[in-house]
């Protein structure tokens, strides 16, 4: 009969191996499954939000969920003058876009008054849009286009004001930002003889419808000018609102000559005679429009606390009334002139301009609740 091949030899060490291999195999890739598995899902919690920071904007990857954790992640913090839009706890999805305004110190010098502010802007001439000394005619230490880093700035400004120079029989009318008489003489191109006599003194700061008379003197003879107040008269207005109040008509000092006999001793004056008076030109009167106009009424709803402050009037002063204004530079926008951070801190959806008066209203109230009338330094006044 057929004799069987004969089958190699194998251990019983080699026998044993082969039984346990595929246990080890599939323990293994069970294991392996695991990791995947874990890292997979830790993969898909990762999101990709926008962080605009004062208009720089960056991509941010984070596992957490909040506003919170989005600046936690980009290793930011909010101090109290800060903007931040949304809040820290408002949730955040893939796409989202967080947007961080930091506030800056302004050390302002007005006139010779100092005062410090925040603000969020980062240049010059933004700030002095957001503080209400948007004025292109003042004088500034510094550019418009300067940039205000997180240290601040120091700043003068020299707001523009109407001045009235009698001189030679004559009223010179000038806009300056001279800080004192003699600067504003100069600015004028006034020039003073070693008699010639003046009032009020050189140094004298400049102030709103200052009135400065220079004293030709002459020898024997001084011949003075003198102003002659204006008068100012009130008129009702129907195209202004009730309180509102504007210069239809600006006022003008009249001039009022004299002329002296001077008796001189030895170059001191010993007697001063008039000899002369005579009017040379006659005041304008000043003429002031009053509004007669019915105030709007800006229905929204209620907000503890800030429902009988007058709205119409700090929307009056911040856009003219216009809810669909928009700042020179596209910043602020609307009734309360709203920056797109401030409207979405207060629950605005979309652009302020696009939201009905009421719906403005109803969040400058909130923002009032929030923050008082900071947000409106200079029209804040009139609430």
């Amino acid at each position: 009969m057929p004799v069987s091949p004969a089958l190699p030899a194998v251990s019983v060490q080699a026998l044993r191996a082969r039984v346990k291999r595929p246990a080890v195999l599939v323990l293994q890739a069970a294991t392996l499954l695991a990791l995947v598995g874990g890292t997979v899902g830790w993969g898909l919690t990762e999101k990709t939000v926008q962080l605009s920071v004062d208009g720089q904007v960056r991509e941010v990857s984070l596992h957490g969920d909040t506003v919170s954790d989005v600046l936690d992640e980009a290793g930011l913090e909010v101090g109290e003058h800060d903007l931040l839009a949304p809040s820290v706890d408002t949730a955040v999805t893939e796409g989202a876009t967080v947007a961080l305004r930091r506030g800056r110190e302004l050390r302002l010098v007005v006139d010779g008054v100092e005062r410090s502010v925040w603000v969020t802007a980062a240049s010059v001439a933004e700030a002095l849009d957001q503080i209400g000394l948007g004025d292109r005619r003042a004088f500034l230490s510094a550019s418009r286009s300067r940039s205000i880093g997180l240290e601040g700035l120091s700043l003068e400004v020299r707001l523009p004001k109407d001045v009235d120079i009698l001189v030679d029989g004559k009223v010179k009318e000038i806009s300056t930002t001279a800080l004192t008489v003699r600067d504003a003489l100069i600015e004028a191109g006034v020039v003073l003889r070693p008699k010639d006599r003046l009032t009020p003194a050189r140094a004298v700061p400049v102030v709103d419808g200052l009135a400065i008379t220079v004293a030709r003197v002459d020898g024997k003879r001084v011949t003075e000018d003198f102003p002659i107040a204006f008068k100012t008269v009130r008129k009702d207005y129907s195209s202004l609102f009730k309180g509102e109040t504007k210069v239809l008509q600006r006022g003008r000092h009249g001039v009022l000559r004299r002329t002296y006999t001077v008796g001189l001793v030895d170059g001191k004056r010993v007697s001063k005679l008039m000899s002369r008076e005579v009017r040379v030109s006659e005041p304008v009167e000043r003429i002031i429009a009053v509004g007669t106009k019915p105030r709007p009424s800006y229905g929204s709803r209620s907000v503890s606390g800030a429902d009988d402050l007058n709205w119409p009037a700090l929307a009056r002063c911040e856009s003219g009334g216009n809810p669909r204004a928009v700042s020179s530079g596209g910043t602020y926008r609307g009734l309360y002139q709203f920056s797109m951070s401030t409207w979405r801190g207060v629950g605005g959806s979309g652009d302020p301009i696009d939201a009905s008066s009421a719906e403005q209203t109803y969040r400058a109230k909130l923002l009032y609740k929030r923050s008082g009338r900071s947000p409106w330094p200079h029209c804040g006044r009139y609430l």
